[in-house]
């Protein structure tokens, strides 16, 4: 049985640290991920959408039109998938924190959960509410984003046409947007004025009431929707 000591230290660590998810030398090498790899990926995917061959089909005004559709959607997308795929119910939350509390922290965590709502939870977001300074932790692993992206394009082709990609180009750059402020908001934001209110209402969402201020990227469906916290300033 690990110590008091140990036991807390894996209840919240503000430190740049985490824990070991797996067992799998490699499936926890997959887990850590630089935040500059998401742009690596999909910035030249950017740019083919909106300047590779065959992309002269729409008008400019149509072009920005279409990249707009785009970004407003993915603020939509994030939320939903935030609060109803990320969050679940409360319980499984508080439940999730008890046993890994009883962890070491070199101790893998996802054999020690007892269901698949309870390894979901920790693999998509529980580790980042518990380690939520963690550098290598706070984008999208490219296993997950980029099947994703196939989906999501798939879709997009679907049910827009010609238009499809542009405003995949759109979504895309939101999903880049919001990535990047996640990882600002944890680590460098202090200096404007924008940067402190968005790390404000971030780790309101952290250290006050998790279900509030689901929006990172931005606060418009939390206004919308009533979920946004009052700023306290």
């Amino acid at each position: 049985m690990p110590s008091e000591i140990t036991v807390r230290a894996r209840c919240v660590r503000n430190e740049d640290v985490s824990c070991r998810m797996f067992r799998s030398s490699w499936l926890e090498a997959l887990s850590h991920v630089h935040p500059l790899v998401p742009h690596a990926i999909f910035v030249p995917c950017i740019a083919l959408l909106l300047f590779g061959p065959g992309e002269r089909a729409l008008r400019v005004y149509s072009t920005a039109g279409a990249v707009v559709f785009g970004l407003l959607l993915w603020t939509l997308v994030e939320y939903v998938i935030h609060r109803y795929v990320f969050h679940p119910p409360q319980w499984i939350e508080d439940d999730t924190r008890r046993i890994l509390g009883t962890l070491a922290i070199e101790e893998p965590a996802m054999p020690a959960l007892p269901t698949l709502r309870h390894r979901f939870y920790f693999l998509v977001h529980g580790v980042h509410h518990d380690f939520p300074n963690d550098s290598r932790r706070l984008v999208m692993p490219p296993s997950v984003s980029v099947p994703l992206a196939c989906v999501f394009y798939v879709a997009f082709r679907a049910a827009l046409g010609e238009a499809a990609n542009p405003a995949f180009a759109g979504f895309v750059i939101g999903y880049l947007a919001y990535d990047t402020i996640h990882y600002l908001t944890h680590h460098g934001s202090r200096h404007t004025t924008l940067g402190r209110y968005l790390r404000r209402a971030h780790f309101g969402h952290h250290y006050v009431d998790s279900s509030r201020n689901f929006g990172v990227s931005s606060p418009l469906w939390d206004v919308l929707l009533g979920t946004r916290a009052r700023d306290r300033t």
